[in-house]
């Protein structure tokens, strides 16, 4: 692109800007030659700030930005040499001041115009006794870098706060699990306290039961000697029955002779008579004995089946007793290992809030450093 010479500003250098130009208007000399080779674009200016050259790479570029800057600043692209760099800045004496001071240089700045944002980089250029020709500007378009991340720190950002979200529910699902947990367990324990009371008090009621078992087995066993009592004492009184009868037959013997011994027998007759009425004494008392001795057989045999229902009843109450007393112990045993879980429960619930604020803290300084990085590369 050729060259238009630009007046020079007081104080400036009209040799050293006819070196410059020199230089750049042979397209034999190796640095023109290396400059056009750049990758990158690039802007040479005068001391006067006024744009004197520019390689292919940012003529091609220049190209595709064309619509933005005659939207941007009324230019065309082919009036961008032999043009200040003034005509891109809002104040352009601050500019003119930062780029006269040497340690200002080499300055890095980001320019943004309609929807187009350029990196720039800008240094003097002297040659070697220091004598400064004039500027060099390389700059590239980061438009499309700087969307990509302005996007991705977006999509950063909305995946961050939804996850954010999640953590903050899970905290508060974890918080309200650890509660009910907590309440639970207490319960639990109240539970265990009440099973182990009742468990207690059944062995207490069992050991009674078994007690009466066996209170009631003696008393079967105590009128089965009562009845077998009762038989032994019925054969003694009827042993004594047969010797009554024997003596009163003795007696009416004894009468009949005493009456046919006559006057020498009365004597006789008279104790004879003594025996055979106590012999029907002791015949009726008998009688009157068997009769309650048989009442009493009686009672004790009404008795003992009354004990042995009793002692079947108390035992179908001790089997019941002892199924309850084992239920009673496995309940115990479920409701430690439920209060057991239910603690574990509230454990992990624990460790899960615990867990969900570090997922936070890392969210967070992911999101930190996302924006660290955006703002890097927005302005590198």
């Amino acid at each position: 692109m050729a060259m238009t010479p630009r007046p020079r500003a007081a104080g400036r250098s009209a040799r050293a800007d006819a070196s410059l130009q020199q230089l750049l208007a042979d397209s034999s000399n190796p640095l023109a030659a290396v400059l056009e080779s750049l990758h990158a674009n690039c802007f040479v200016a005068d001391l006067d700030l006024t744009l004197v050259w520019s390689n292919r790479a940012a003529q091609v570029t220049m190209v595709g930005l064309a619509p933005a800057v005659r939207a941007a600043f009324g230019l065309d692209v082919g009036q961008m040499v032999g043009g200040s760099i003034h005509r891109f800045h809002k104040d352009p004496a601050r500019i003119e001041k930062i780029l006269l001071d040497p340690s200002a240089l080499p300055r890095d700045a980001v320019f943004s115009f309609g929807g187009v944002t350029l990196r720039t980089l800008i240094n003097q250029i002297t040659d070697g006794q220091g004598t400064r020709l004039g500027y060099v500007v390389v700059w590239d378009n980061v438009s499309e870098r700087n969307a990509s991340a302005d996007a991705a720190v977006r999509a950063v950002t909305t995946a961050t706060e939804r996850i954010s979200g999640i953590s903050h529910e899970v905290v508060e699902i974890s918080g309200h699990t650890s509660a009910e947990a907590d309440s639970a367990a207490g319960a639990t324990e109240q539970l265990r306290a009440a099973i182990s009371e009742i468990a207690r008090s059944s062995n207490e009621a069992t050991g009674q039961v078994r007690a009466a078992a066996t209170a009631t087995e003696e008393g079967v066993a105590k009128l089965a000697d009562l009845q077998h009592a009762s038989a032994e004492i019925g054969d003694f009184l009827r042993l004594i029955t047969g010797v009554a009868e024997q003596t009163k037959m003795l007696a009416l013997n004894a009468t009949i002779e005493a009456a046919r011994a006559g006057s020498a027998g009365k004597g006789f007759a008279v104790v004879a008579d003594e025996v055979k009425q106590l012999a029907g004494a002791t015949a009726a008392s008998i009688t009157d004995i068997e009769a309650r001795i048989e009442a009493i057989q009686s009672a004790a045999s009404a008795g003992a089946r009354t004990l042995s229902e009793i002692e079947r009843l108390v035992t179908t109450v001790l089997d019941a007793q002892t199924s309850v007393a084992a239920a009673i112990e496995e309940q115990s045993a479920v409701a430690t290992d439920l209060a057991r879980s239910i603690t574990v429960m509230s454990n992990n619930a624990t460790q899960a809030t615990s867990k969900t604020n570090e997922v936070a803290d890392g969210i967070r300084q992911i999101t930190e450093r996302t924006t660290t990085l955006h703002q890097l590369i927005i302005e590198s």
